[in-house]
């Protein structure tokens, strides 16, 4: 029994060495080698001062108190959800060196059912959680689980509170490019003090719910109206690519059941490119998340790529496993200190019978 517990106390030194380089691993390594090993370089064409590059984020869904686990396992949720996507995100952001962040709304998981203290909180770890974005070059539309709207028509209220905090503006334009938000949830006809669209000019259209694949009255107006070049939109937590008549909308190229990693396409007067992007949030239900790059030359030449990122659930349930050897380890640990004091006290000394005897009595 001895030996056996001498082996597990060489056993427990190398576990505990394992668990911190899975650690280590875990936490940093593969965070550090993701943009090395799996994110596209991108070409000197698209790398020139001809092209505007745009970080798209989607639904980063800040998780709130309400549908969050109550207590300490709250915490620790939310704590880990909002790691995860600064962490992702600080790479994402200075392995491409942006122009233009553009956020597709579902930015807050309860922005609608949020007091005005709570929201105001939410929007400060919002700003805490992208604190490398200059918010003056930031695009944000806001999404349903922002303002509402999912079950039924979103309180004005809402909405306003939403634009107070994260700017109203619906048309802004930058070197060639005109980017218009288009709020499906609403059926917000702000869309209307678009001008028609300039030679010089590509028109990208941001809207949180996907718009091509919609049938409504409310697209067959906007889309005719506005003829968007490029439609950019989230919501639905997969990574798409969409292409449809400029003039009507209607669908020419269904997207593939694969979600998309990468496309390339050149601007036209004919078709709209719609880019649905993926969620970066490891809490929307989905195994794979990611940020989405777009670039745009001037000559109307465009790359985007999707620049996926590491498990979030592979990674706690490898930390998990560690958690559990470390337990047994410690348990072992306890278990041979009992076993030595048990047989320290069960042990027999023999009597020195030098001490009740002399040599000369004998």
């Amino acid at each position: 029994m001895f030996v056996l517990f001498k082996k597990l106390k060489c056993t427990g030194k190398f576990v505990l060495l394992l668990i911190l380089f899975v650690v280590i691993i875990v936490e940093w390594l593969e965070y550090s080698f993701t943009p090395l090993l799996f994110w596209p370089k991108f070409s000197h064409l698209f790398a020139s001062h001809n092209s505007i590059k745009l970080l798209i984020v989607g639904d980063p869904q800040l998780l709130g108190y309400h549908n969050c686990a109550p207590g300490l396992l709250g915490s620790i949720i939310r704590w880990d959800a909002d790691r995860y996507v600064r962490k992702t995100f600080a790479l994402a952001y200075n392995y491409v060196n942006p122009d233009i962040v553009i956020f597709l709304g579902d930015n807050l998981d309860e922005g609608e059912i949020a007091t005005e203290d709570e929201f105001i909180i939410y929007f400060k770890r919002f700003c805490d959680i992208f604190k490398q974005v200059d918010f003056n070059k930031a695009l944000i539309v806001p999404g349903d689980n922002d303002i509402g709207g999912e079950g039924g028509p979103p309180e004005p209220f809402f909405e306003k509170r939403f634009n107070r905090y994260f700017r109203d503006d619906v048309l802004i334009r930058y070197q060639f490019l005109e980017f218009l938000k288009i709020n499906y949830i609403t059926h917000s006809n702000s869309y209307r003090i678009a001008p028609n669209v300039s030679e010089s000019t590509f028109r990208v259209v941001l809207s949180h719910i996907p718009l091509t694949p919609k049938y409504s009255s409310f697209i067959n107006r906007v889309i005719p109206y506005v003829q968007p070049h490029i439609i950019l939109s989230a919501h639905d937590h997969k990574s798409l690519h969409i292409v449809a008549e400029r003039k009507t909308g209607i669908i020419i190229q269904t997207p593939s059941m694969a979600d998309l990693t990468s496309c390339s396409f050149n601007i036209s007067d004919s078709t709209i490119h719609e880019i649905i992007a993926p969620t970066c949030s490891y809490r929307m239900g989905t195994n794979k998340m990611g940020y989405g790059v777009l670039i745009i030359n001037k000559s109307g030449e465009v790359s985007y790529n999707v620049l996926w990122l590491p498990s979030r659930f592979r990674q706690l349930f490898i930390l998990l496993f560690a958690l559990v050897l470390i337990c047994m380890y410690l348990l072992f640990y306890i278990l041979r200190s009992c076993l030595r004091k048990n047989n320290a006290a069960n042990h027999i000394y023999p009597y020195n019978l030098n001490k009740f005897y002399s040599s000369s009595s004998l």
